[in-house]
């Protein structure tokens, strides 16, 4: 999915400024999609620029404005067109797999510092998905609620997988 889908999927949740998008989308999409503010402002100036969202200018007291984005009833459209679209493909890319797959090169107390931290993010991962199911999972729509709960199990499989094999990278 593009940045410029994520951004209208993020604007049907109710306006927001770019800060505010990237912050849903890292905390939403963040262990699956990597969205930068640079991809972020591109996206949504183009989105302007196309009709499919509006901006107003809201004033800040000693700081530049800040710009908020609200989706349009084209915009609407032209998101659900999109996700009509998607073949929805399933792609994990991840650094950290690549890395461990030249960790021979690596002195051993340096992999295992690599999964001591993987770990712990995983871990923490895990528990976000927890809370923002306890605190949103009742009245979030269902395919949020799956996409919560598939992070959690991913997370957790990973931690389990870490756990019972990480010696295999001590022998090299």
């Amino acid at each position: 999915m593009d940045t410029r889908t994520l951004c209208l999927g993020a604007l049907t949740e109710g306006d927001a400024s770019g800060y505010e998008i990237r912050k849903l989308l890292q905390e939403r999409f963040g262990h699956f999609l990597d969205v930068s503010f640079g991809s972020i402002y591109p996206a949504l100036a183009a989105l302007l620029q196309e009709g499919l969202v509006d901006c107003q200018e809201v004033s800040q007291r000693g700081r530049p404005d800040k710009k908020r984005y609200h989706i349009t009833d084209a915009g609407r459209e032209a998101f659900v067109a999109a996700l009509l679209q998607s073949p929805g493909r399933h792609k994990v890319r991840s650094e950290f797999l690549a890395l461990l797959c030249f960790a021979h090169f690596l002195p051993p107390e340096q992999t295992q510092w690599v999964l001591d931290e993987r770990y712990k993010e995983f871990q923490a991962a895990m528990e976000e998905a927890n809370r923002w199911l306890a605190d949103r999972g009742d009245t979030a729509p269902a395919g949020m609620r799956f996409a919560a709960g598939f992070r959690r199990a991913v997370m957790a499989a990973a931690c389990t997988y870490m756990r019972e094999h990480r010696s295999e990278l001590k022998s090299g």
